[in-house]
């Protein structure tokens, strides 16, 4: 992914358009994420915490936290117009989300050390890395993950 890749995203009539878009683009992207989180082996009730990379419009965040109500999502996106979206989608859901502005495959240099979860979630991001990139952003995603995890 280059970095004007990402400044794509900050086009208003992109942004303003993007769900819509891929409603079009994948219809079957709600199922997908049903699915996901249908097969996630941890207690809806239990206060775990996910990294979302590629937020975006909080599309799958949004359905996550609905998932699990006690949990906390740390989001990570590169566009600021997404996350703005992203707020806005989430709006009272959104105070349990910390949100990240940054290129994920530097996840190091934009969470904090110290953060530590159960889940990393992303949807229709890492298909614009490269083979290299996929595993750094792994590796990454990796010691983010508590045992169990």
């Amino acid at each position: 992914m280059k970095t004007k890749g990402i400044a794509a995203y900050e086009l208003p009539a992109r942004v303003a358009s993007y769900d819509a878009d891929m409603d079009i683009m994948h219809p079957n992207r709600h199922k997908m994420v049903n699915v996901a989180l249908e097969i996630l082996p941890f207690d809806p009730s239990g206060a775990i915490t996910a990294l979302d990379l590629g937020t975006g419009t909080g599309f799958f965040t949004q359905r996550f936290l609905e998932r699990f109500p006690q949990a906390r999502v740390i989001s990570v996106d590169g566009s600021n117009s997404m996350v703005e979206l992203a707020r806005a989608r989430l709006a009272k859901l959104a105070a349990r989300v910390d949100f990240y502005i940054g290129d994920f495959r530097r996840l190091q240099d934009i969470i904090p050390k110290r953060a530590r979860g159960e889940v990393v979630l992303s949807s229709y991001a890492l298909h614009h890395l490269n083979h290299r990139e996929k595993r750094e952003v792994i590796r990454q995603a990796l010691r983010f993950l508590k045992p169990g995890g």
